[in-house]
């Protein structure tokens, strides 16, 4: 499959449409700061993103670009090794979820967030302070 037909027939996700986006330099800026772009929230999002990069292993090691466009990625992209040991150990165990990965992958979406500016108001409030554009 080619990338330009994944984002079509391939199993897509917001996450995962959030790295083909950037690997296809198809980032829409006015749309940067919508719900069209995110982190993976646990698992089986992070699945679809597995998924992509073994279609094409090459973009792996540009993951690093994501995370310059969209600064809530830097603990995703730093851990994915960790990630993808987890996920794979999930695989091989036949599983598809495990608390210990959602709990982990939390922590990095926290991460994430302040590292795109967000506020946090208490421990699951989160808000982003209104921009002039």
């Amino acid at each position: 499959m080619k990338p330009e037909q994944w984002i079509i027939n391939g199993e897509v996700g917001t996450s995962s449409k959030t790295i083909w986006a950037v690997m296809m330099d198809a980032v829409l800026p006015s749309r940067r700061h919508s719900w069209d772009y995110s982190v993976p929230h646990d698992p089986d999002d992070f699945s679809r993103c597995w998924k992509l990069l073994v279609l094409f292993p090459e973009w792996r090691k540009r993951l690093a670009e994501v995370a310059k466009v969209f600064p809530a990625w830097v603990g995703f992209v730093r851990e994915w090794d960790k990630l993808t040991a987890m996920y794979e150990s999930l695989l091989a165990d036949g599983e598809h979820y495990s608390r210990e990965m959602y709990n982990f992958m939390q922590t990095l979406e926290n991460e994430g967030r302040l590292a795109d500016g967000w506020i946090q108001d208490s421990p699951s409030a989160w808000h982003r302070p209104k921009t002039s554009n």
